[in-house]
């Protein structure tokens, strides 16, 4: 039987180890802005542990040269692999993503037929995107030849990928640069996605915790890869947002010192998003009929001004039991400086999925631009609308 394997920081990866490292390049968010501007993810209370447990190698039987161990991604010379498509090892890795997922209330994640035939940057993408989507969130468009050039030359060094040169990057709800970036070793990239997402946070020691940007249980780089991947860190990098819908994607593998390093980039393109060399949307086929569910929105759309009184319409598509709805209005079209908010309470059995509220406030009571944004408060969690922008004149 060979022991747990340990995760080791930058540099000191063991076979079969993963080990995460988030970005350390970004932009400070402007202290005024409220925090619903940029909605962060919602983090689980602590890491969820892999069951089964893809980082050990269970019993073992057998002799040398043909040992069979409960973990199949452990070869039969009990050695880990540093890359693997291997189909009984990627079920293995991917139960235990769906007994995490479990955990955090959301479906099951179901890989499309292709998988074993996509490259490792392709798999990265689709993974993520599997993330956003279980979560309400649109899938980043597909993979960038600019941001994958970036993946692969921190992905050779070990490192973080910075922004891409000769990709226009846009700004954020916050201004700043829309962007997001991680690093991770690991012997699958299901593998990897486990550790950024489900066991990102602090383990208890050091010695027990596979991000080595998380110090401590209250340092800002912990949970930062989750958030990173899924559109903002909001203790890290305010990112491209959760809810991005033209955000493009880079993903790079390289093999560095006989281990495997992976790098991921998504940026916010400044303009139309740029052409892509591989598409989700050229992948949806590939799912088995309804494995994607459906995907959540929430939309805010003006209906009219009354005197100093905005009358709004919300609605959602794919969630259910609304409780809870609030209308955020500010001054400006960026969605930063609140100065109004109503609230109003649902029956969450009566399943509303739309309804039409009314805010009163001086702010109206002017000619200009204005800028507004909607949450909706569900059981799976909170949802927020794209900054909607109006104008009283």
């Amino acid at each position: 039987m060979i022991p747990l394997v340990t995760r080791h920081g930058l540099g000191r990866l063991v076979a079969g180890a993963v080990a995460v490292s988030a970005v350390g390049f970004f932009w400070a968010a402007s202290s005024s802005a409220p925090p619903l501007a940029m909605e962060g993810p919602s983090n689980p209370a602590q890491n969820i542990l892999p069951s089964p447990n893809f980082l050990s190698s269970g019993p073992c039987s057998g002799s040398p040269g043909s040992y069979a161990c409960t973990n199949p991604c452990v070869s039969t010379t009990l050695t880990w692999p540093v890359l693997t498509n291997d189909v009984a090892c990627t079920n293995y890795v991917l139960e235990a993503i769906n007994n995490a997922r479990t955990r955090e209330n959301l479906a099951p994640m179901v890989l499309p037929s292709n998988w074993a035939s996509l490259s490792t940057a392709q798999q990265m993408l689709v993974v993520t995107d599997l993330e956003r989507i279980a979560r309400g969130y649109p899938p980043y468009l597909g993979l960038n030849a600019k941001l994958s050039h970036e993946a692969m030359l921190a992905a050779l060094t070990n490192n973080d990928p910075y922004l891409a040169k000769g990709f226009a990057v846009g700004f954020n709800a916050l201004g700043t640069a829309g962007f997001g970036a991680s690093w991770s070793g690991g012997y699958s990239v299901l593998a990897s996605d486990y550790i950024m997402i489900y066991d990102d946070g602090w383990g208890g020691s050091r010695a027990a915790t596979s991000n080595i940007d998380c110090t401590s249980a209250s340092d800002r780089g912990c949970w930062a890869h989750r958030d990173e991947l899924l559109g903002n860190a909001p203790h890290f990098n305010a990112g491209v947002g959760l809810w991005c819908d033209t955000c493009e994607f880079g993903a790079a593998y390289a093999l560095v010192r006989g281990q495997s390093s992976f790098a991921q980039l998504v940026e916010l393109p400044a303009g139309a998003p740029p052409p892509l060399t591989f598409t989700w949307q050229s992948e949806v086929g590939d799912f088995p009929a309804g494995a994607l569910g459906a995907v959540k929105t929430v939309s805010l759309a003006r209906v009219s001004f009354l005197g100093s009184t905005l009358r709004a319409q919300w609605s959602v598509t794919g969630a259910q039991d609304v409780s809870y709805v609030a209308l955020y209005a500010f001054a400006g079209t960026s969605c930063t400086h609140v100065e109004a908010v109503a609230s109003y309470r649902y029956v969450a059995t009566f399943n509303i999925r739309r309804s039409t509220v009314t805010m009163s406030s001086s702010l109206f009571g002017r000619r200009g631009r204005f800028s507004a944004v909607v949450r909706v408060f569900t059981p799976s969690g909170p949802m927020t609308s794209r900054c909607l922008v109006m104008g009283n004149n």
